[in-house]
């Protein structure tokens, strides 16, 4: 049985993952950088135990496929797109670090950038399959430790630091789910409240938490707090979600997380080539862009077909297929 308020969360997270990206302020985008935490949590919390080949197999389908089509389309709109505004001399020489290693620096393709989350994913949950089979998954807390201790720059090793460090919050789903939680918690404004004001003062103290970049802030350690405090403001927000209209507005950004993701920076960034100089227009009015961003990533979910938005998402098992008509 689906659970709304899942759906919801991962609605608010990607419309964060947006809002990030917009251009707004550095002092908003530190407070964002700790959002992965909750969407791990949320992906540990639907983790099923399924026989080895036949989960291994849904990761790659659900994940790692759409990664692979995403970063191709990506790289090929950029590059017709640089052929107006001549951002990069050479486009795809970056792109086999990318499929291959998640090495994602800034000197990707912009609208790429984000991709990296789904290769971290990949590798995230491959890993936690092996260790639930292995049964060391209770490890998990010590090689997260360990990780966010000595590792703290971004390499060619597949991910699997940060992987390391954010499979904390994926084991913790897991056993949460496992110890019978329903995603209902008690006094959510409450727990809103005391959560948003530890985030913003971890926020204030530790900096940026960029997963990317396995830079976890000044106080590496400090991060987990920051961490907790985003889990904890969306699945209380998703239990104050009582209109049903508001929900149903989150829900549908939640079923579609991965188009959003590959597209939310491409759509709205096919207007670039008609300003002169489209970053600093943006970087003053984020708010805009954002609004803009909405509008057009609303429409498509809302109108355009369910098997195209799957197709463009490279989720290509999900597209069902017509039934033939009787001759």
């Amino acid at each position: 049985m689906r659970i709304r308020e899942i759906d919801v969360s991962k609605g608010i997270l990607i419309l964060l993952v947006v809002l990030a990206h917009s251009y707004v302020p550095y002092s908003l985008v530190v407070y964002f950088s700790y959002l992965l935490s909750a969407f791990m949590f949320i992906s540990g919390y639907l983790f099923k135990d399924e026989n080895f080949t036949i989960k291994l197999k849904k990761v790659l389908l659900n994940l790692w496929v759409p990664f692979i089509f995403l970063s191709f389309v990506g790289y090929t709109i950029y590059y017709f797109i640089n052929k107006f505004v001549q951002y990069n001399n050479s486009v795809f020489t970056t792109l086999f670090d990318f499929i291959i290693f998640g090495y994602s620096p800034l000197t990707i393709p912009v609208n790429v950038v984000p991709l990296w989350y789904l290769y971290m994913f990949v590798i995230a949950e491959i890993t936690f399959l092996v260790l639930t089979k292995l049964r060391l998954i209770h490890f998990i807390p010590v090689l997260s430790f360990i990780s966010t201790a000595f590792f703290h720059s971004q390499n060619r090793f597949f991910k699997l630091d940060v992987a390391f460090h954010g499979l904390i919050w994926f084991y913790f789903g897991y056993i949460f789910r496992k110890k019978g939680f329903t995603y209902k918690i008690k006094k959510p404004f409450s727990i809103f409240l005391i959560s948003l004001l530890g985030l913003i003062l971890i926020g204030k103290v530790n900096g940026l938490n960029d997963w990317r970049e396995n830079n976890y802030g000044n106080y590496p350690f400090l991060s987990y707090l920051g961490e907790l405090a985003f889990i904890l403001i969306i699945i209380s927000l998703s239990n104050l979600i009582t209109n049903e209209r508001i929900k149903s507005f989150f829900e549908l950004f939640g079923k579609y997380t991965i188009f959003v993701l590959g597209y939310h920076i491409v759509l709205p960034g096919l207007i670039a080539p008609f300003f002169n100089d489209p970053i600093s227009l943006l970087e003053k009015l984020w708010w805009l862009y954002y609004i803009i961003a909405l509008f057009i990533l609303y429409f498509f979910l809302k109108f355009v077909p369910k098997n195209i938005i799957y197709f463009l998402s490279g989720q290509f098992h999900l597209i069902k297929k017509r039934k033939s008509l009787p001759a």
